[in-house]
């Protein structure tokens, strides 16, 4: 179990992005999205190399979700360094998230480069996006991969759980890429505690839905297209392996969505006879990350202590690190990419226990740039 939080700690409101104004945030994204997203994409495109996945030229990959964190380093990894077919599905705002700008500057270098690259801003668990996605699919491809990172989910607890509150940092995020910004001492304001509601009904039934059923939503219509190939395609989710205590996961909405996405991940793999696996990742600093009670301190103090030793991968790592499950010698059902995140937990809590706002900037030295 984790150690008791100290009660001396103040509380505060965990605000979305950090607090950042709406309207600075959506001026700041006509202004220079655009142009931050397409200079980060160049930036990274540097880094990359091929790793072998082996994907066929007749087929697509497609992504569900995700478009400014996990998913969408997978994107760029498959396009640039893999030279796959990606195609995306994502809901973003397109004046309040930097989603929709990520997805442009992708596609406009993936078609200067001869790759394709589609993306479509919409609800990917709406009847008619799937029968429209699909359709064109079958109209170009013989086979399908499909990798779900929809993580519209509800950050409570059961009402038999109750509400309570969690150790966590009050973060400011980056006004552009909207991630929290580890970069310098300053934005990390205070060690606090924040309040986890309880679900309502229509809470629970939105994160079933959306985190939970999403894999056989689409599954089903792809077999039906023949796009689904037997013993080639992959159907996986990406997941997190929270702690059975988690006061937020493991009591929530978001363990019975995972619960049931790994038990309709089962069904895919026996109707349709595909692979299917589970993408495991540790914490990483997104934007989803941001709206997690505790989730920035989960993420800020695992990787100071991964960076410590030597084993830290950031998001773009892990998109790298994601294409094992494409190569020849991958046949497992889990591609295990957090087992030296949870080899940190022990420390991690130890750590956590004591710590307050007194201890900044120094318990994060390591995440700051020089």
């Amino acid at each position: 179990m984790t150690a008791p939080i100290a009660t001396e700690l103040e509380v505060f409101k965990k605000l979305p992005l950090g607090g950042i104004d709406r309207r600075a945030l959506v001026g700041a994204l006509a202004k220079d999205g655009l142009r931050v997203a397409t200079e980060l994409l160049e930036a990274q495109r540097k880094t990359l190399r091929p790793m072998g996945t082996k994907i066929a030229d007749d087929t697509a990959v497609l992504i569900l979700g995700g478009s400014n964190g996990i998913t969408r380093a997978v994107a760029v990894q498959l396009l640039f360094g893999e030279k796959a077919r990606v195609y995306g599905v994502h809901f973003d705002s397109e004046k309040m998230q930097i989603g929709g700008l990520h997805a442009q500057a992708i596609t406009r270098a993936a078609e200067a480069a001869g790759l394709t690259a589609v993306f479509r801003n919409d609800d990917a668990c709406k009847p008619a996006v799937i029968e429209e996605v699909v359709a064109d699919l079958k109209s170009k491809f013989r086979a399908v991969h499909v990798i779900n990172g929809i993580a519209a989910g509800a950050m409570k607890r059961y009402a038999e759980h109750g509400p309570t509150r969690v150790k966590d940092l009050d973060v400011a995020f980056d006004p552009i890429l909207q991630v929290p910004d580890f970069s310098k001492p300053e934005s990390i304001r205070k060690v606090g505690l924040v309040d986890v509601e309880v679900a309502t009904e229509v809470d629970i039934e939105r994160t079933n839905k959306y985190m939970g059923s999403s894999s056989l939503l689409w599954a089903e219509p792809l077999a039906a297209a023949g796009l689904l190939a037997r013993g080639e395609s992959i159907v996986a989710f990406c997941d997190y392996d929270y702690p059975p205590d988690d006061p937020v996961y493991a009591m929530g909405p978001l363990a019975g969505a995972k619960n049931l996405q790994r038990e309709k991940l089962a069904e895919i793999r026996d109707r349709f006879g595909v692979r299917t696996v589970r993408i495991c990742y540790p914490p990483v600093g997104t934007t989803a990350l941001g709206s997690i009670p505790g989730g920035s301190l989960m993420f800020a103090l695992s990787a100071q202590i991964l960076k410590e030793r030597g084993q830290y991968r950031d998001v773009l790592g892990l998109g790298v690190d994601t294409m094992a499950m494409f190569t020849p010698g991958f046949h497992g059902s889990e591609l295990r990419l957090d087992d030296a995140y949870k080899a940190t937990l022990p420390e991690f809590h130890a750590r956590k226990a004591t710590l307050t706002s007194a201890d900044l900037p120094g318990a994060f030295s390591l995440l700051y740039s020089a």
